[in-house]
């Protein structure tokens, strides 16, 4: 029984954290993933670029970034990109990489076909630092003295 409960555990595990390859996995072999079908993880980055009936999408694993092509209509879906000011939208899409399209210039590109989940985005708050604003202050206040002190003592009178 002991041996079946870690069997089962491992297995478990082995399909959570092997099941979908990574944006680097793809990028980083495109031979063993070029024309696969698969589901892909990642985070919508930068703008929604709008060609046509299509789109592009970059989505990044944190590592590395990747263009992903879309029907227009599955990128409207795409509330938040990633900038400094907001957190993209966590996308799960499936599709089929494609190592080097024809379609564009030999890029290459992930076509996705549907939209499986969308954790949303937001706006990020980016709070002073109190501690960083007095260091700077008086940081500011002693090179204002010294150069004070610089004028009345070492400055030539002539």
């Amino acid at each position: 029984m002991k041996h079946f409960v870690l069997f089962t555990f491992i297995m478990l595990f082995a399909s959570i954290t092997f099941a979908l390859p990574t944006i680097s996995d793809m990028i980083n072999n495109p031979d063993i993933y070029n024309g696969k079908f698969l589901t892909v993880q990642g985070q919508a980055v930068g703008s929604v670029m709008k060609r046509g009936n299509y789109a592009w999408v970059n989505m990044t694993d944190g590592s590395q970034t990747l263009g992903f092509w879309m029907p227009y209509s599955l990128a409207k879906e795409i509330k938040y990109t990633a900038s400094y000011d907001f957190k993209g939208d966590l996308l799960t899409v499936e599709g089929t990489f494609v190592a080097m399209s024809l379609e564009h210039d030999g890029d290459m590109e992930f076509d996705v076909s549907k939209i499986v989940k969308i954790i949303p985005g937001g706006k990020i708050s980016h709070e002073i630092n109190s501690g960083r604003v007095i260091f700077l202050i008086v940081i500011a206040s002693l090179a204002f003295v010294l150069w004070i002190l610089k004028r009345k003592f070492f400055t030539s009178k002539s």
